[in-house]
């Protein structure tokens, strides 16, 4: 399941949908599942594209300034690769089905960043942008700290008024 309401989010595992749509269960929007991510990813073979584009970095002996260059790249890799037509015509129809009346929030689970739209466009550019946010210099630097590893695990945004 690539898309879900708070509700039928609550039968999926919280690694699919966040560990929050208890508490939004009655709200307007919907989830993009970190399924969604995954088929993103694997759609335009950006792990491999990844993983090749950062071969140059030694977490052991980190240069930054290579870092910082690479994550610009990867951020456009992002930002340039194409979203599957099924998926856009199912972001398309929960968007019409959540009946928005004003402008969207577009957010990770239990983070405060965030993406905002205002029609159906700007939701696949918006998630995008998130998608793309994960490989910033600074989150990029974090994982490097935290795991000791550049690569991360596909995870769910909320659609919310």
């Amino acid at each position: 399941m690539l898309l879900c309401s708070f509700t039928e989010s609550l039968r999926l595992p919280p690694a699919q949908v966040g560990s929050e749509t208890k508490n939004l269960v009655g709200k307007t929007g919907f989830v993009i599942t970190a399924r969604a991510e995954e088929q993103f990813y694997v759609s335009n073979n950006l792990p491999e594209n990844l993983r090749e584009l950062f071969k140059p970095i030694n977490p052991r002996r980190l240069d930054e300034d290579l870092l910082e260059v690479l994550c610009l790249k990867a951020e456009k890799t992002i930002l340039e690769a194409s979203l599957l037509e099924d998926f856009i015509l199912q972001v398309y129809t929960a968007f019409d089905n959540s009946h928005f009346s004003s402008s969207l929030i577009l957010r990770r689970p239990e983070l405060k960043s965030f993406e905002t739209a205002h029609q159906k466009r700007a939701v696949l550019l918006g998630l995008k942008r998130l998608w793309a946010n994960d490989w910033r210099f600074e989150a990029v630097l974090k994982r490097l700290d935290t795991n000791g590893k550049i690569g991360l695990d596909a995870r769910a945004v909320y659609v919310l008024q």
